[in-house]
């Protein structure tokens, strides 16, 4: 299962909140000491939870959507919506890379459905297929002397 937080739902009262969030837990983690009140009750967070709820706020301060997947990661089957949350796409063009094959899949009567694993291999290949070409049009404009 995953959930994702959209940052642009955000009002502008929760930005601001985020953005401080971020800030204070930045402080903190330097200091390895975050706790949470929750009612009357405060509890000193484990480093594993501080990190992982500064790297999301630090995701969500930036723009970015945060997404939170729980279970067996690696053979965790999911649906073309999920897919689509997690390469940040709509379900129509995921369903579009399950039918071309550009992500593994398999049908279970009408639905297909991808391992996860599969989905986020997709990801990291075309975020390093970006990246790579971006180099090269950075050596270019480097090369060509125009300034970048």
């Amino acid at each position: 299962m995953s959930t994702t937080v959209e940052p642009s739902q955000f009002t502008p009262l929760e930005q601001e909140l985020v953005s401080e969030l971020r800030v204070l837990l930045a402080s903190e983690m330097r200091t390895k000491i975050a706790q949470i009140r929750i009612g009357g009750r405060c509890l000193d967070l484990p480093e594993a939870a501080r990190s992982l709820f500064a790297e999301a706020v630090e995701n969500l301060a930036e723009g970015r959507p945060v997404t939170l997947v729980t279970g067996d990661v690696e053979e965790d089957e999911i649906s073309p919506k999920e897919a689509a949350a997690i390469l940040g796409v709509s379900r129509p063009f995921a369903s579009k890379l399950f039918d071309e094959g550009a992500i593994p899949c398999r049908r279970v009567g009408t639905h297909r459905r991808a391992l996860r694993s599969d989905v986020v291999a997709y990801r990291e290949r075309e975020k390093a297929e970006r990246k790579r070409v971006l180099d090269e049009l950075a050596a270019e404009g480097q090369r060509l002397n125009l300034g970048y």
